[in-house]
């Protein structure tokens, strides 16, 4: 805990010492807005609260997607929000997924940042939600074995009782790497635009 508290006071100092991100190499690549993100040298800053608000920890995204924790910080039961939630709220893996689903439908949306966290978000705002209907946007890890992110996923929206939703890829070109929602809009703007 003493770790975790650490993390959390070099965090908040980070994070005041930082800018609003309004552009940033991977916000351009994957095609997607700075929703309540800050820049800090050539990082994205992206905060990990807990369900009182309170910022646990932060992670780093470099100008090539290298996505980093602060060593020690909490990630268990945080995460970020984008939107307000008005009855309806979706918990994603990544940043870019969720900011997808959040532009492309205006639900709130809540950054778990790793399948393993997504069982924890869950009940976390079940509990702070609960009448929220809560939707679960799956990474479809189809090459990975035992496809981890739909299985996370599926576990999480059994728990709190909520939804499952998965993208689906048919009739696109899709790649080994293409399994999330941002995958998805990116692959299917490239065929708008080349028909």
């Amino acid at each position: 805990l003493a770790r975790q508290a650490e993390a959390a006071t070099q965090a908040a100092i980070r994070w005041s010492s930082s800018k609003p991100a309004t552009e940033h190499p991977y916000l351009t690549t994957k095609g997607v807005q700075s929703h309540g993100l800050r820049i800090d040298r050539q990082s994205l800053l992206i905060p990990l609260r807990d369900s009182k608000g309170t910022l646990q920890s932060l992670q780093t995204i470099g100008p090539d997607g290298d996505k980093r924790f602060l060593p020690g910080g909490r990630v268990k039961g945080c995460y970020h929000s984008i939107g307000k939630p008005a009855g309806r709220l979706v918990i994603a893996e990544g940043y870019a997924t969720a900011a997808t689903v959040h532009e492309d439908t205006g639900h709130a949306v809540a950054v778990a940042f790793n399948s393993g966290n997504l069982l924890h978000v869950a009940q976390a705002l079940r509990a702070k939600y609960p009448e929220a209907v809560l939707v679960l946007a799956a990474d479809d890890d189809w090459q990975t074995p035992g496809n981890p992110g739909r299985t996370a996923a599926t576990e999480a929206a059994r728990a709190v009782s909520g939804l499952l939703a998965v993208p689906d890829f048919t009739g696109l070109q899709r790649g080994p790497k293409d399994t999330d929602f941002n995958d998805l809009r990116r692959l299917a703007l490239a065929v708008e635009v080349c028909p």
